[in-house]
C-alpha cells in the first residue's frame, strides 16, 4: 500500500494546540491483495483506500434473528445489473438521502462496478445493495431504500441477503465501512460485529459505543 498525505487540503494549528490534518489515503501497488488491504482496516471507496474504524463481520459468527427471518419472507431478492437498472437506482437513491437529510454528497460514481442485489416488496423495488468482493472478503459499499414500508426492516433483512451471499461465495467477512456517531451505533447489533482500533480488530462492544457518542461531541464548522 502506498500511502498519501494530502497536505493541500490538508490543514493545522501550531500557535494555541497542536493539531495537523493531512487526509491521507492508499493506493494498492501491483500485486498487492484488497483482501489484505481489509484485514489491516483499509476501505475502498473510488480509486482510493481510507484507513478507517471499519466494521465487519464474522460470518462464522454472524446469525440473523428470528424477527428478520420472519419478515424476509416478505421481501424478493434477486441480482441486480448496475448498468441496466440504472435509472431505477437513481431514483431510489434520491428517495434515501432525502429521508436522511445528508449534507455530504455521496457520488453516483463511487457505486460504478459495484455488484447489487435487488429487493422486491409487492411487485415494486423498495431497495438495492452494492457490493464489491476481494479474494474471500464481501465488502458491503451502501444499502439504499426508498423508505415506504419502515416497519418492513428492509436494512436488517438486506444485512442477512449480504452475509448469506458472502457465505455462499466462501468470504469470511462482511465489511460495513465506518463506524462513527450514533448513525453507526446499530452495527454493534450484528452477532459477528468487530472493529478496527487502528492496531487490530476488536470485539468490545462497549468501547465502540462509547467511540460513537465520543463523535457526536465533536463539532466541524463546514467554511
Amino acid at each position: 500500500m502506498k500511502v498519501h498525505f494530502d497536505h493541500i487540503e490538508g490543514f493545522g494549528k501550531v500557535s494555541d494546540l497542536d493539531f495537523i490534518y493531512s487526509a491521507p489515503y492508499g493506493i494498492l501497488e501491483p500485486g498487492e491483495s484488497g483482501a489484505d488491504a481489509l484485514k489491516e482496516g483499509w476501505i475502498p471507496w473510488g480509486s482510493e483506500w481510507y484507513n478507517l474504524r471499519s466494521v465487519r463481520l464474522d460470518l462464522s459468527l454472524y446469525r440473523p434473528s428470528e424477527t428478520v427471518k420472519r419478515l424476509s419472507k416478505k421481501v424478493t431478492a434477486r441480482p441486480g445489473d448496475f448498468i441496466l437498472h440504472q435509472d431505477a437506482y437513481k431514483k431510489i437513491y434520491e428517495q434515501y438521502c432525502a429521508y436522511h437529510g445528508f449534507a455530504r454528497d455521496i457520488q453516483w460514481e463511487h457505486f460504478e462496478g459495484c455488484q447489487c442485489i435487488e429487493y422486491w416488496h409487492d411487485d415494486k423495488l423498495a431497495g438495492v445493495s452494492f457490493y464489491k468482493t476481494y479474494d474471500d472478503q464481501f465488502v458491503a459499499m451502501q444499502f439504499i431504500s426508498n423508505y415506504e414500508h419502515p416497519g418492513l426492516s428492509l436494512g436488517n433483512i438486506a444485512q442477512m441477503h449480504e452475509c448469506n451471499l458472502a457465505s455462499q461465495l466462501h468470504c469470511t467477512h462482511v465489511y460495513l465501512l465506518g463506524g462513527y456517531e450514533k448513525c453507526c451505533r446499530y452495527k454493534a447489533g450484528f452477532k459477528g460485529f468487530e472493529f478496527w482500533t487502528g492496531a487490530g480488530w476488536s470485539a468490545d462492544i462497549e468501547l465502540y459505543y462509547h467511540l460513537v457518542e465520543r463523535d457526536e461531541q465533536i463539532q466541524v464548522t463546514l467554511l
